[in-house]
């Protein structure tokens, strides 16, 4: 009977283990909350359209990028764009939360220090780890757009 049990309990823990991965690309187990792992300061590592690697453009139209994620459901985008030879930036705030089962990330944008103040995204959480983490969205056009980010 004992022995049984033994087996039971690693196949069980076997189970457990593999089904615990939520989001396509990992991790399959962490100990830090989803929210705790979306807390930090990102920048953008690589950047893709349609599976396409466009990480050269997006470096060339923004020489700076920064997503900073708070844990009082707050985020602030800074945007570096080079016009001419003028940098101009744009800095948007609003709040983010966890949706779709803590498979999404919500933007709700607030303001903007300049332009037009874009619309409410949500956001597929491809990777999710304390120093990277990978989104998707799928714009109005029906582009994927994907970000892998990384700590900043």
């Amino acid at each position: 009977m004992k022995k049984l049990f033994v087996l039971f309990c690693i196949i069980t823990s076997a189970l457990l283990l593999t089904e615990c991965k939520k989001y396509p690309e990992g991790p399959s187990i962490s100990f830090r909350t989803k929210k705790a792992r979306i807390i930090n300061s990102w920048k953008v590592s690589k950047y893709l359209e349609n599976n396409v690697d466009l990480t050269t453009n997006f470096n060339n139209v923004f020489t700076n990028f920064s997503f900073i994620t708070s844990k009082d459901g707050e985020y602030k985008i800074i945007k570096v764009v080079r016009v001419f030879s003028t940098n101009v930036t744009t800095t948007e705030y609003g709040n983010w939360n966890l949706a779709s089962n803590k498979k999404a990330l919500n933007l709700i944008p607030v303001s903007i220090s300049s332009g037009t103040l874009p619309s409410s995204s949500s956001c597929q959480i491809l990777k999710l780890f304390e120093d990277e983490m990978w989104l998707r969205i799928i714009d109005s056009t029906g582009k994927i757009i994907e970000y892998h980010l990384v700590s900043a």
